[in-house]
């Protein structure tokens, strides 16, 4: 439901723009005050709709992944499936930054950056959180409160995006909204990152099942898409970025269907 609500906001939003100030984008470019250091980022000159065709991309990513889960696992209660699902749903979040173009387009206050850029970082922490939720459920972690875990990670993703210091006149290429502290929060985000794919592949080991491994490298290939996808200035990475999600999602998928239903 978030999904498909996103991608509806975000076509009313574009829709709005394109109609308002149809060179918007271009003029954002040239504003841009930074390019956010990723695979992919740099590969080609920097293209003025690869924000807008990453949004796009990452809701209907979001909404069609989710369809894709929910029939493939209907009758199927694993957290790990659940907590992924979490992650796919944080894409929803990234319609979040058309607010930049749409204030541009209007001449909002820009109160409103600081509110979608603030949204917009607590979905992709939750997604990163939830992602490393599910690694520990892999590895044997058993909690059967899970409404408690998803309060804790919802709290936390909160107190990660509430204290990032922004910059409400700035953004970066891919049209998120600057902000302080870059280095600590991307090494927090590496952390995880490293953790979450470490975990994965331990439950290779404690659930003696080599499924986990490609469990693993589907996790590995869905971040990788994700930090691609997320930050695109260029032609190709919205492309590469959601070729990498797709390929990660259908690996998960498979695997863990094979987990849990011997198939």
């Amino acid at each position: 439901m978030m999904a498909a609500i996103a991608l509806g906001c975000l076509a009313f939003a574009s829709a709005s723009v394109f109609r308002i100030q149809p060179g918007v984008f271009l003029a954002l470019m040239e504003s841009a005050t930074e390019r956010v250091d990723v695979i992919g980022a740099h590969f080609g000159p920097i293209w003025d709709y690869a924000a807008f065709a990453s949004m796009t991309g990452s809701a209907v990513y979001a909404l069609v992944a989710l369809v894709f889960i929910y029939c493939f696992f209907e009758k199927t209660q694993a957290p790990e499936i659940l907590f992924f699902a979490f992650f796919v749903m944080s894409f929803a979040f990234e319609s979040c930054r058309i607010m930049i173009p749409l204030k541009e387009a209007n001449e909002l206050p820009n109160v409103y950056l600081i509110m979608s850029g603030r949204l917009l970082f607590f979905g992709r922490y939750f997604g990163l959180f939830s992602l490393f939720m599910a690694s520990l459920y892999a590895a044997g972690f058993n909690v059967q409160q899970q409404k408690n875990n998803i309060l804790a990670l919802t709290a936390l993703s909160f107190v990660f995006a509430l204290n990032i210091p922004m910059d409400g006149f700035s953004w970066s290429s891919s049209l998120s909204m600057a902000n302080g502290h870059t280095r600590l929060f991307g090494m927090a985000e590496l952390g995880f990152t490293l953790v979450t794919l470490t975990t994965f592949f331990i439950a290779a080991l404690t659930r003696g099942s080599k499924d986990y491994i490609f469990v693993g490298l589907g996790a590995l290939a869905v971040l990788v898409g994700r930090g691609v996808l997320v930050n695109a200035d260029t032609w190709i990475a919205p492309f590469a970025g959601l070729l990498l999600l797709s390929l990660g999602t259908w690996i998960i998928c498979i695997r863990l269907h094979s987990v849990y239903l011997w198939f």
